[in-house]
Formats: C-alpha cells, structure tokens, sequence
C-alpha cells in the first residue's frame, strides 16, 4: 500500500492497521512516497502488467490520469458506505457507472479566524469587503502559483454561479471581479503564501482570516490557539450560495495488483464509520464522520462541519492540470498584477 505520508504519519497508520491485521490475518505493507511517485508507480506497473503495489493513494486532481491504470470496485460501495462521505467526493470518485476510488482521508476548506479579534466572522462577500476595508493586510489569499491558489477562488466562482471549465462566463468573470477588489486591502505577502506559511501568519496574529484545510485546526490547537484565539467557520456566501472546494487523498486497487481479494478486503474495512472516526482520531485528520456534537472537536471543526454539504469537487479529467495552470495565472495577475479579470482570461493560454 502506497500512502503520500510523512513518517510519522505512516507509523501512526501502521499502529492504526492493527486491528485489521488481527481480525484478517494478513499484514499491510506500507510504502510512503509522495503521490506524483506513487502516480508514476501506478502507470509503470500497469504498463508491464505485473508488479508490488495493491493499493495506492492519489490526490483529487489526479485521479483522471489514474482512471485507466486502477479496478473498478461498485460492490464494496454499500448504501452505509456511501452515507460516509458527501455526495461530491463519490462524483469524483466515479466514471459512467463504475466507482474506481474510495476517499480515504478526505477534506475541504473552511474559513479561519482570529475570534478575539474578529468576533463575527464575515458570511457573506459584502461583509467580507468590509472586513478587507477595515482591516487592510488582515485577509490573506494563498496566492503563490500552484494548486492552493485554484482551491481559495474556486469557492468564489461556483459561489457567483461560475465554472472551473468556463473562466469567461459571466459568474467566473464576477467571481474574479469581487476578488480583484479586494486585492489592495490583501496581506501583502499573500503572493508567496501556501498552506503552512498563511497558517504560521495565522499563528503570529499577522493574519485574522484566510482560507485553510482542517489540518490548520489541529496545528493552531497544538500551539494553544485554538478555540481560545483561533476557530474555523463557513466560507463567506456569494450571490449564489457558499461553497467549498474538495481535497484529499482517494485510494484505488491497481490493475496490476498482486494481492487484490486481500487489497479489497482492507477497503471494505475502512468503509464502516466506526473506522472512519479511528482513523481520523488516531491520525489527526478531519474525517468524514462529523465530530460528537458538543465536543472540543466540534467547536474546533465547525465551519468545516457546516460546509460538509456545500463541497464541491474539481473536475476529475485528464487535461484538469492545463485548466490548473490556466487559472493559476488569472488568479496572480487579477489580484497581484490588477490585471482586469476577462483581459486575463482572454490572454490566458488554456
């Protein structure tokens, strides 16, 4: 099995496999890379029709240059196994009338912000623009030229009625529109940010709002700054509604694999909720079952709580990474190069 993990992370999912390895007898190999080394695996095993790995993990975007080199598996997809996860996440995972992957540590964005300093987050774009006003370099956008620039303005575009596939129609253009409006009053390194160096700026109180993963709840509780400084709430709403972006690993059985009753066996384990909260509770990830109402972990998770039936997914097909870098470029040049947004689209080499 073939996780994209750190080390750390693979020993605690080897001491969480345990209790399938009593239960079934068999021993899960564990193998961690990261997932473009796990995708060129995948493809070089299929090819020669023969090879080690079972099962692999592969992040969302990859999944339709993946599609062709994995099993199809609809019989483990039982109605309870279905209930697990939203809607969105089983679209991704499927192709015509075939499921060729099951979400494994599945996720999506929510707002984070500094309740001492912000104590009603902003739920909408209006408000949103008034908190940009008033708190000029509070809001910060993950703006450096890769992935997590895609999924910060996603939500915005499916929120004014856009679409990845279309950056010219009218709601895409609107989206782009409010965003570049709000780029004066953006901390100004949001062009180099990422994921870890916003949630750092979170931490030293540079930054009272931006757009994360729920990783960020668990790493702000860490360092004692969340709840008391910190929580997470609902992406602000555009004229369309609020919606967040789908992420996370899915896992799939190679075509090629060696062991795939034994591989499939380890798949119907994980599709049960009570492994599900194992699992998320004994990595840290925030899982597909909601956290116990009341908890500490549902104050900390309750804007990714909220959004849970507003995810969205990214398209699942084999050309998404030239749409990627299409929009990728917009995004810097609407927000940091004030480019106006249909000249960027226009200009854009799709």
């Amino acid at each position: 099995m073939a996780l994209a993990v750190f080390p750390e992370e693979a020993r605690r999912y080897q001491h969480f496999a345990r209790d399938f390895e009593r239960q079934s007898g068999l021993r899960l190999n564990l193998v961690a890379q990261s997932y473009i080394d796990i995708l060129h695996a995948l493809k070089a095993e299929s090819a020669a029709g023969r090879g080690q790995l079972d099962l692999v993990e592969l992040d969302l975007a990859m999944l339709g240059e993946a599609r062709p080199h994995v099993r199809a598996i609809d019989d483990l997809i039982t109605p309870p196994a279905r209930a697990l996860f939203p809607a969105a996440a089983w679209q991704a995972a499927a192709s015509g009338n075939h499921v060729f992957f099951i979400p494994h540590r599945l996720m999506w964005q929510a707002m984070i912000y500094n309740r001492v300093e912000v104590p009603r987050p902003p739920s909408n774009w209006k408000e949103l623009a008034a908190f940009v006003r008033d708190h000029p370099g509070k809001l910060a956008i993950k703006g450096a030229i890769y992935e997590g620039a895609v999924c910060d303005v996603m939500p915005f575009v499916w929120s004014a009625g856009g679409d990845e596939r279309s950056p010219a129609a009218p709601g895409s253009i609107e989206a782009l529109d409010f965003l570049g409006s709000l780029a004066s009053g953006l901390n100004p390194l949001s062009p180099m940010f990422r994921e870890m160096s916003v949630l750092e700026a979170q931490a030293r109180g540079q930054v009272w709002i931006h757009f994360n993963w729920p990783f960020a709840m668990s790493y702000l509780a860490g360092k004692g700054l969340a709840p008391q400084v910190d929580l997470s709430a609902p992406i602000p709403a555009g004229p369309g509604g609020a919606f967040t972006v789908l992420g996370g690993g899915y896992l799939a059985l190679a075509s090629s694999a060696p062991h795939p009753r034994e591989a499939r066996a380890f798949l119907r384990y994980l599709l049960t909720a009570a492994v599900q909260q194992r699992l998320s509770g004994e990595l840290g990830w925030y899982g597909s079952v909601p956290p116990a109402p009341g908890s500490e972990e549902a104050r900390l998770y309750a804007g990714f709580s909220a959004m849970r039936e507003r995810v969205r997914a990214r398209p699942a097909i084999s050309g998404y990474t030239e749409i990627s870098n299409g929009w990728q470029r917009v995004i810097h040049q609407v927000l940091f190069d004030r480019a106006a947004p249909a000249q960027a689209v226009a200009a854009a080499n799709w």
